[in-house]
């Protein structure tokens, strides 16, 4: 086991073929990942010394990775023993961690592509939470936002990537209106996702996750999981913006934080204005699956 050095407590990064704290971390500002954000990423969490699905993350990077045609220095083993590898080195037992892959630069200062020599780099951080567990139990305000979710035929959702204007915009709409969340549309009607999370409403008796123009992750994937173990019916589909608005419950969805319910809507309360039953047996049965062995990888096991 690696000895852990006060200097990593708050984050441990890998660049360049070595590891350094979270506050010495640089990439060059001439990285197509920062100049065009020719980037993909995926973030996986560590609970309790494990992580919690990391082969799905890791599938989901090298599938990322091969339609934006890169070609990382490293191979899977590889990046999972530096994931591992980055949560010793910050002494924690629970931390969020995340692999980004970048087009990298040339070295003639041209933006040919083909000439850029892609580059991987990594951290672990203290595990965070787009909700805090303490409101977890009120619930969050979300707002239905106004700006178009990009479309996926010009930018890929099934890739995780940096191309974030449009939630950026969304949320600042959303603080102008009294919220704290903003659920993006894909501009002809139906509801699409939010800034790192995918959303879920019980319509009708059915649990309805958008079908297109989204992040498939990796907890929404669980909870499909869940929903089929228990004979709740759960299905991807088209959500029109009038039907989420009139759902019976609404959650978020995310690595970082798990289920969060959404207890207000546009200024409305969701349902009776508290999180639904459904929601909270979803969320408490999404931290006791962390247990199963098929979804564990302990950072300690190498």
């Amino acid at each position: 086991m690696t000895e852990t050095d006060p200097r990593f407590a708050d984050g441990t990064a890998f660049i360049d073929g070595d590891y350094c704290p979270k506050a010495e971390a640089r990439i060059s500002v001439f990285d197509m990942g920062f100049l065009l954000s020719d980037a993909t990423y995926d973030v996986a969490h560590v609970w309790r010394g494990t992580f919690f699905r990391l082969d799905d993350h890791l599938d989901r990077f090298a599938a990322s990775c091969a339609k934006l045609r890169y070609t990382l220095p490293y191979d899977r083993g590889q990046i999972r023993d530096i994931l591992i590898e980055c949560v010793l080195r910050t002494g924690r037992e629970d931390a969020m961690v995340s692999m980004i892959a970048t087009r990298g630069s040339t070295t003639d200062g041209r933006r040919d592509l083909r000439k850029c020599r892609n580059t991987f780099l990594a951290f672990a951080l203290p595990f965070v939470w787009i909700v805090e567990p303490e409101r977890i139990d009120a619930g969050v305000h979300a707002a239905i936002s106004t700006v178009r979710r990009i479309p996926p035929d010009s930018v890929d959702p099934t890739v995780k990537n940096f191309n974030r204007l449009d939630f950026s915009q969304a949320l600042f709409e959303a603080y102008d209106r009294g919220a704290e969340f903003a659920i993006l549309t894909d501009g002809e009607g139906h509801v699409t996702e939010g800034l790192g999370y995918n959303v879920f409403a019980l319509s009708g008796g059915r649990l309805l996750s958008p079908d297109a123009g989204v992040l498939e992750g990796v907890t929404r994937r669980t909870i499909l999981e869940m929903a089929a173990e228990t004979n709740v019916k759960a299905e991807l589909a088209e959500i029109a913006v009038e039907q989420f608005k009139a759902a019976d419950e609404i959650f978020m969805a995310s690595t970082a934080g798990g289920i969060m319910p959404v207890t207000r809507l546009d200024g409305r309360a969701v349902g009776d204005g508290s999180p639904g039953p459904l929601t909270i047996r979803l969320k408490d049965m999404y931290w006791a699956w962390h247990d199963k062995p098929a979804y564990r990888t302990s950072v300690y096991d190498r």
